[in-house]
């Protein structure tokens, strides 16, 4: 009777608990919104433009701005500068067919702007002078349009339409008829603008004849079709022609037809805003989006014929403003939205990712912990910590069920559908058989029995997988923080983790199990908590594992394994906490790590061509292993609520679920566009001591001088689909290898030698990524001319032989010195040496006249003995004086001379007189010259004191020419000169002070002239030098 009452009590839970409905609002587009705190100039954005690199430029109430995905440069007008753009109000832009930036504005007529010149003159004014003929009639510009001539139509606001020629820089204007108030341009055709006026309907010119034609039906309120004012016009891509008025109405034409069509606000399409329509745009599904003045944005599906409005609202990922001024296409598909309080950015990449949200019952959290999805009927079944949400097919409601137990709400953490279609819960109280015609969960048999699985305590199961152990058929579950425990179909118990001898048994070694995988082979593989990759192979009795090692760089990354995920190889994907992504190649026993994986990686899943998708901190990541991409795709409308977390599911169409707090989000990877990987990179200026010299840029070698050496480059990558772009740079010749910059977009040098460097730039949309493009610019850096190879050249040209000679000279002083020294040694033997001995002599001599007590003799010797001595001094004196440094000059040799001879004349009562040219006075004579020019006037003047008896010696030393004279008279006995030179050259007693004089006037390549007489004195004359 009892089991009856409990099942009874149970059906009625069912009754009360489950089976109800509810309704999930449709997923609408996420909306990321950019004001002036991440740059921007002024909330308010006018127009949009992106120019052919693949900038962005945003024409603002206060200013131009260019945005690369990034960062803003803006652009402002200085006062009295006529190297800026000409006015701050910036209305529209267009960018002309040789790459020309034209900046329409409201407040200084138009610019021309062109990167490629030197940065005074990439802005060229064009703005309103009354005293200038053909120039622009007012400041005031609307709209621009260039015509298929290269023209340029100007909608200004008192002055009709403007023609602008750009060759001869003449404003024209070809037609005055009606309202002169332009609002909007459009070229309709190879030759027909569309001009849009104030009060005057549309005006139709062809810009080639000039003729032109005003559709009288637009103009007033009677018409067929009232325009009073058309304020917007655009052309699509199937020729037809879109513009609203400011009657808040709706329009098409087709160019092929002439088929007209009006949607009327309130009528059968219901959906059309009543509010005038300020800018169209087509995406690349053909959709047209159009912005309104006050009533924010809406979309027109041709093919669906269904108008769709977005508004802005308090809810994150809505328009930021509901005044929209312009709507822009990028090259992407990424739609930008100008409104007077910011941008409003779509990106359809991430349109695939389509998020739900779950209906919360009595508001709590909702926390989704696995999916399912039902092959029969299509439905999506939900696991949750509330129960199983129901979503089924081609509905947008769900059905809510709670799993009960015992009068217990069950959280539902795994589906597991066994081959024979049995249906398991994973809950967090243990594993259940469910029935879901009955939304009834039943135990397993004996499951009381088991003192872990009767009832789960703290715990939920995570995984399951069907395996054989011990031969016998087994559900292998893993409650959470518990080992693992299976259930044994043949003794149909269960065998828990708790058990110590079946850990020990199957040496399971952490308690905590994350995943089971089941590969082809029939091996399991475990994600644990602290000991890595575990696998029991099949037949074998205890799992093994694989660690990581710091000293083996293919060992796994991380102990920490959250998911494992097989690829078409037969291989492993491992996802780690704390290291990355692992791919592990099972025959060679080898991991490897994914460089650029976010480090914490959680659920894995490979899609339909092998790709795998990660769930990393709260995103979605890809990584591509044949191009060895990976990618991040940071979903916007995740942020606010903590992103994804968990494992993902993969279901039988290809599609891939990932949950997080009360939503989850579905996706097909075939459907989802690719962020760029490697986009193209370029330079946006060059500066050379902070001065920009942009100009510079368009060479693809920059020279620079030797004092240009501190410069800096600039590079943008234009990238609007990712957050993440990360830069290398590299100065090859500078750098050892790339320099990581993240996220700056600059690089500077100084100092640099001259030489020719290579700078390279790459970009990539996630760090660690393998980039092959980047840009580059060469840059010479002209050395200065000292450091030139012919300057070098020169240097050794005039340094070799100017080291040589120095050599040169060296030796010939080494060898001059050696020579002085030999000269003395010989003075010093041939004058010194011989005198002693003669004293010598004499001393032995005098020894024995002592010793035969011969007084007189004695007396002589000694007497000999003295003078030889004092003559010995004599001549130490004269060569001591000789070789001194102080006696060089002229001035010490007279004195010497004259301290000489003055006494020697004074004891022979003879005159003695000394004239010296006073030039010769501070002359400075070598040691060798100085010592032969006064032993000559010392030998001469002793031999004409000791024997020429004279009573008058006159010395004269002249300075004739480049010469020196030297000339010694006296009146003494004289001598015949020819027989003394016979007598000197016998080398008899005499002659030798003549000798020695005639031997020291050759030593100094002189020449000497005796002249002489007997009984008429002796004059000698001895010019030497070459001053």
């Amino acid at each position: 009777m009892k089991p009856f009452v409990l099942f009874i009590a149970e059906i009625f839970l069912w009754l009360l608990l489950t089976g109800f409905s509810i309704s999930c609002p449709a997923s609408t587009p996420f909306f990321r919104n950019i004001g002036t705190e991440y740059g921007l100039s002024h909330p308010k954005v006018n127009c949009i433009l992106q120019d052919k690199r693949g900038f962005l430029w945003f024409g603002t109430e206060d200013g131009l701005n260019r945005y690369d995905g990034h960062f803003f440069t803006v652009y402002k007008n200085q006062p009295n500068d006529t190297t800026c753009v000409s006015g701050n109000i910036i209305t529209d832009l267009l960018e002309d067919k040789a790459g020309n930036l034209w900046i329409a504005t409201a407040d200084g007529g138009i610019t021309r702007y062109d990167y490629h010149l030197e940065a005074s003159k990439q802005f060229k004014q064009y703005k309103f002078n009354a005293h200038k003929p053909g120039g622009i009639p007012e400041n005031h510009i609307n709209k621009i349009a260039e015509d298929n001539d290269g023209n340029l139509w100007l909608a200004t606001s008192n002055s009709f339409v403007v023609r602008l020629n750009k060759k001869s820089e003449r404003f024209d204007v070809p037609v005055k008829s009606g309202g002169r108030d332009i609002l909007s341009l459009a070229m309709a055709g190879a030759d027909t603008l569309w001009a849009g006026r104030e009060d005057g309907g549309l005006l139709k010119i062809n810009t080639h004849t000039l003729g032109f034609r005003i559709d009288k039906h637009y103009i007033g309120t009677d018409g067929k079709l009232p325009r009073s004012s058309i304020a917007s016009i655009f052309k699509d891509r199937s020729n037809r022609m879109w513009y609203g008025d400011r009657d808040k109405k709706l329009y098409t034409y087709q160019l092929h037809t002439g088929i007209e069509q009006v949607f009327l606000p309130g009528g059968a399409e219901k959906k059309i805003p009543r509010d005038v329509i300020a800018s169209f745009a087509i995406d690349k599904q053909g959709k047209i989006w159009m912005g309104t003045q006050g009533s924010g944005v809406t979309t027109f599906d041709p093919a669906e014929m269904q108008f769709i409005t977005y508004r802005h609202t308090d809810q994150e990922g809505s328009l930021v403003d509901d005044h929209i001024n312009v709507v822009f296409t990028d090259r992407s598909g990424i739609i930008w939205i100008g409104t007077d309080n910011g941008i409003s950015i779509y990106d359809p990449v991430y349109s695939p990712f389509n998020q739900y949200n779950l209906p919360k019952p009595a508001k709590k959290d909702i926390y989704i912990f696995d999916f399912y999805r039902n092959p029969k009927d299509n439905a999506l079944w939900i696991a949750t910590s509330e129960g199983i949400y129901i979503k089924h097919s081609k509905s947008d409601n769900y059905e809510h069920r709670i799993v009960a137990y015992k009068g217990n709400a069950l959280s539902v953490t795994k589906f597991y559908v066994d081959n024979d279609g049995t249906f398991y819960l994973g809950t967090d109280y243990s594993l259940f058989r469910y029935n879901p015609v009955l939304n009834r969960a039943t135990l397993l048999p004996n499951t009381n029995d088991d003192m872990l699985m009767k009832r789960l305590m703290g715990s939920r199961i995570v995984s399951i997988v069907r395996d054989t152990i011990g031969n016998h058929p087994a559900l292998v579950v893993s409650p959470y923080g518990h080992y693992l425990t299976y259930y044994d179909f043949v003794d149909k118990k269960w065998i828990s983790g708790i058990a110590q001898e079946g850990i020990k048994r199957l040496n399971v070694k952490d308690n905590v199990v994350k995943k089971f995988y089941k590969d082809k082979n029939g091996t399991l593989w475990l994600a644990t908590d602290k000991y890595g990759l575990g696998a029991l192979q099949q037949g074998a009795t205890i799992f093994s594992y694989f660690t990581n090692d710091i000293y083996d760089h293919e060992s796994i990354s991380s102990n920490d394994v959250y998911d494992i995920e097989g690829d078409r190889k037969g291989n492993l994907w491992i996802s780690t906490y704390g290291g990355g992504l692992n791919y592990f190649n099972k025959n060679e026993l080898r991991f490897s790590h994914i460089p650029g994986s976010s480090n914490l990686t959680e659920g894995i899943c490979s899609d339909a061509r092998g790709n795998l998708w990660m769930i990393c901190n709260g995103h979605m990541h890809e990584y591509n292993p044949e191009t060895r991409v990976y990618s991040c795709y940071d979903l916007p409308d995740l942020k606010s609520n903590g992103g994804v977390k968990g494992y993902m599911y993969r279901d039988c169409r290809g599609n891939l679920y990932a949950a997080g707090r009360n939503f989850y989000i579905e996706f097909n990877p075939v459907g989802i566009g690719k962020i760029e990987n490697e986009p193209d990179v370029y330079f946006t200026d060059f500066k050379i001591f902070n001065t920009s010299y942009s100009h510079l840029l368009e060479n693809k070698t920059i020279r620079l001088n030797h004092n240009q050496n501190y410069f800096s480059l600039e590079f943008s990558a234009p990238e609007y689909s990712s957050n993440h772009m990360h830069y290398d740079y590299i100065l090859e010749g500078v750098d050892k290898d790339w320099v990581d910059a993240d996220k700056r977009n600059y690089a500077s040098y100084s100092n640099l030698a001259g030489g020719r460097y290579r700078f390279k730039v790459r970009a990539s949309n996630w760090k660690g990524s393998v980039v092959n493009k980047f840009a580059s610019i060469v840059i010479v850096i002209n050395p200065p001319f000292w450091r030139t190879w012919w300057f070098y050249t020169l240097i050794v040209l005039i340094i070799g032989p100017l080291c040589y000679l120095f050599y040169r000279y060296r030796i010939n002083e080494f060898l001059k010195r050696q020579s002085i020294r030999n000269g003395i040694a010989q003075d010093l033997h041939d004058q010194i040496g011989s005198t002693l001995s003669s004293i010598s002599i004499y001393s032995k001599v005098a020894r024995i006249y002592q010793q035969q007590q011969k007084k007189e003799k004695l007396s002589e010797v000694l007497q000999t003995i003295g003078e030889t001595a004092d003559d010995t001094i004599s001549e130490m004196s004269d060569i001591v004086w000789s070789i001194n440094p102080k006696n060089d000059h002229m001035s010490s040799i007279i004195q010497k001379i004259r301290s000489y001879a003055q006494p020697l004349c004074v004891a022979k009562n003879i005159a003695f007189s000394l004239a010296c040219d006073q030039r010769l006075l501070k002359l400075t004579l070598e040691m060798e010259t100085r010592k032969n020019f006064f032993l000559i006037l010392k030998e001469t003047l002793n031999n004409a004191i000791k024997h020429s008896h004279c009573k008058k010696i006159a010395v004269d030393i002249q300075l004739k020419g480049s010469k020196i004279n030297l000339k010694v008279c006296d009146d003494g006995v004289g001598f015949n000169y020819e027989d003394k030179l016979t007598q000197a050259a016998s080398a008899a007693e005499g002659g030798n002070g003549l000798r020695n004089i005639k031997c020291r006037v050759t030593e100094l390549n002189g020449a000497l002239v005796v002249k002489s007489s007997p009984g008429r004195g002796t004059t000698i004359n001895f010019t030497f030098g070459n001053l």
